[in-house]
């Protein structure tokens, strides 16, 4: 998304302080702005006197100090530090890195050594001799093919060498007729735009060199530029190399100190909804909403975290936009809540702005690297990769991170995990573009298994989406129905085996709500209401929005990073969200763990008396989410109850109208009766007993019984209770 510069410049230029606070008490890690904003550092709760910039810290601030815009107000609860968390230094978001030693080519390592090098670090996977691999680099032999003379009419494209006067030059991109030797069309540090990168003298060799050219072995030291073969293949030394074959793998790995970002994150109690609201949070923003209070109080349950970049374009590090470190930002403590409130989120690899991994990061062993431990530390079920502006013709990264994606799905498929990979591209109302489907495309030929495609229904730059002024015609909202039909008919093509219902699931659609940053395209609330209807129908994988800190009124028709340019009569707050955020649901059989609330009652389920025992009836009662309220579906299909050995089932086990729903302990594997096993379907707990379909349905005395399913019957009706 296209909005992380806007909100620099506006935070920058002191313009957020114009937005309703819409934030809670959190850890410090930087914020800056006008409105009363409340921070926990070191053990106190702090509040602003006036507008604070993010270099502006609370360490030292007092009641009596005006030095400081930060006022001391009371020291914070251990269940506010449990909670939010509890930075101790200023240096915002990040705990200060480790420094290790430098790597030096002339000494051996040992397994696990770690060594810094052009500011990555990385761990040995073995043992590693002197004068073999350098961190991050290719295997130091070089397949030895001639250089061909440059020709004026040959088209070259990224990677081609050629050759002009006895010296060598790399094409930077596609060029034609541009001669290499020339000094306007060099380009040494690859910062000026033009083609060819100057290599030196060519490296050539005569057929007697061929001839006398020693064989490869692991004994003898070689020296850079040194012909040697290896079955009959002739190589160069790219370095000053030993102990290594041309098919060895380098053995360094990248390594992040990941201590303790599992439970800094906290991990989710279900499993990410096949269909779902999740909209978009500038995590490396200053001021980040209360995630758990928004699932709380508007039902937002599921949010996706913008966005995870390289450090720079040359440092493969993962960091939230460059400025924080994934591994300890103090801002996790609200993904926590959140997953504790039963909520998730997904992670967003790439964005607009910064260089994505698969351009910082050559080596795709690396990239397959950081891709599985974000996934891994994070204790992420999906991951999504925002693929835009330049970065979407760029077939370099793309292919990389095609790549990597592929192998590290094969490597979560080994240890059978099971982990969504969505790809988020730009869009046109026609559909996507001839980059985007090259993305799409060249993932399938390499083998990686998308879970889903979620398109930017936003700034199109295109004159028919033009839309301001024109508020209930849903000019916008046509537009991005239009985009995902016309998509919908690109990827039957690509995925020619998949079903209709099939490629519905995988699409999702990302609006940014509000004012657009093309000029001139609006998508108002009756736009969102389009939207969400063609969702429903199709029954789209995902519905995005960006951004939830955007889904506010602010000032008439400006585009902001805070809010949605809307007025409080035309959109007050979230009500965008109030739209999207009922779409969020489960597949038929899609495993759900938690608390259910009667639809009939608004009480829970509940086994009477709380002690689990067999016969014990199922009823419902006040929700307050203890063991005996809480409800697992195993890979059974049977319904656990909290952490005990039992399960609900039908009294006597037979299919019959009016039983009871009781307690029992659960039946072992060789048991095939039924009466244990239900699936979860159009919010009903059905039973899979043989014969007429049955349903958990609420009597007016509020106990669980079996009745004939039947439509638009509340009593037979259950949702997620959220406390």
């Amino acid at each position: 998304m296209k909005l992380n510069t806007i909100s620099r410049y506006f935070l920058a230029a002191g313009l957020m302080s114009c937005a309703a606070n819409a934030f809670a008490l959190e850890a410090w890690s930087g914020q800056a702005g006008g409105n009363t904003i409340e921070v926990i550092f070191d053990s106190k709760v702090y509040s602003n006197r006036w507008y604070v910039n993010a270099d502006n810290c609370p360490q030292g601030a007092s009641a009596e100090n005006w030095d400081n815009p930060w006022s001391y107000v009371r020291d914070a609860t251990k269940a506010e530090i449990d909670q939010y968390g509890n930075p101790t230094t200023c240096e915002s978001g990040s705990v200060t890195p480790v420094a290790h030693d430098a790597f030096s080519a002339e000494k051996d390592y040992a397994k696990d050594d770690i060594v810094a090098y052009q500011d990555v670090t990385y761990e040995a996977s073995r043992p590693i001799p002197a004068y073999s691999f350098t961190p991050g680099a290719d295997n130091p032999w070089k397949l030895y093919t001639p250089v061909p003379d440059w020709r004026s009419s040959q088209v070259y494209n990224k990677g081609d060498e050629v050759k002009v006067d006895g010296q060598s030059y790399e094409a930077l991109y596609y060029t034609v007729g541009e001669n290499p030797s020339i000094a306007g069309n060099q380009n040494p540090t690859g910062t000026n735009g033009r083609p060819w990168k100057p290599l030196g003298p060519t490296v050539e060799f005569t057929q007697e060199q061929f001839k006398n050219a020693p064989q490869i072995n692991s004994i003898a030291l070689y020296e850079p530029g040194k012909l040697a073969v290896h079955k009959g293949i002739p190589y160069v030394a790219q370095t000053k190399v030993k102990g290594v074959m041309p098919y060895d793998k380098n053995p360094w790995a990248i390594y992040t100190n990941w201590t303790g970002t599992k439970e800094r994150v906290g991990t989710p109690k279900n499993p990410w909804p096949a269909h779902v609201y999740a909209p978009y949070v500038d995590f490396s923003l200053n001021s980040i909403p209360d995630l758990a209070k928004l699932a709380k109080e508007q039902n937002i349950t599921h949010f996706t975290m913008a966005f995870v970049v390289a450090k720079s374009g040359e440092q493969c590090i993962p960091t939230w936009g460059t400025a924080y470190n994934l591994q300890d930002y103090s801002q996790y403590s609200k993904i926590k809540a959140l997953r504790e409130a039963g909520g998730d989120v997904m992670v967003s690899i790439g964005g607009a702005n910064n260089s994505p991994l698969a351009a910082a990061c050559k080596n795709v062993k690396d990239l397959q690297k950081l891709y599985y431990d974000i996934v891994d530390n994070l204790n992420l079920n999906v991951l999504d990769f925002d693929i835009e502006g330049t970065w979407v013709a760029d077939q370099d990264s793309i292919d990389r991170r095609n790549q990597a994606v592929k192998e590290v799905q094969a490597q979560w498929k080994e240890e059978g995990r099971k982990v969504g990979i969505w790809y988020t591209l730009p869009i046109l109302p026609t559909g996507l573009t001839a980059e985007g489907l090259y993305v799409l495309e060249n993932a399938r030929h390499v083998g990686v298994e998308l879970a889903g495609i979620n398109v930017m229904t936003m700034d199109y730059g295109n004159a028919i989406c033009q839309s301001d002024g024109t508020e209930g015609q849903n000019i916008h909202g046509k537009c991005a129905t239009s985009a995902i039909d016309n998509m919908f008919t690109q990827l039957k093509k690509i995925w020619p085996e998949k079903s209709d219902k099939e490629i519905n699931a995988m699409m999702g659609t990302t609006t940014m709500i509000g004012y657009n940053d093309v000029q001139g395209e609006v998508f108002y609330l009756s736009d969102a209401k389009l939207v969400m209807d063609d969702a429903k129908k199709r029954n789209l994988g995902m519905i995005g929005a960006w951004s939830i800190a955007r889904d506010q009124p602010g000032v008439a028709k400006q585009v902001s990073p805070e809010h949605s340019g809307m007025t409080a009569q035309q959109a007050p707050m979230y009500a965008y969200s109030q739209v999207f955020a009922p779409f969020t649901h489960a597949d038929e059989k899609e495993v759900v763990t938690g608390v259910y609330k009667s639809r009939k009652n608004n009480l829970c389920l509940d086994v009477k008396n709380g002690q689990i025992r067999n016969g014990d009836r199922l009823f419902t009662y006040a929700c307050s989410g203890s063991n005996n309220q809480t409800f697992k579906f195993d890979a059974r299909e049977r319904l656990v109850i909290g952490n005990s050995q039992s399960c609900l089932d039908i009294q006597n086990g037979y299919n019959v109208e009016g039983r009871n729903i009781i307690s029992y302990t659960c039946h072992t594997p060789t048991d095939t009766n039924k009466n244990q096993t239900w699936t979860w379907q159009n919010n009903k707990f059905v039973s899979q007993k043989e014969g007429t379909q049955r349903c958990m349905t609420v009597g007016n005395d509020g106990y669980v019984t079996l009745s004939t399913c039947t439509d638009n019957n509340v009593a037979q009706e259950f949702e997620i209770y959220r406390p």
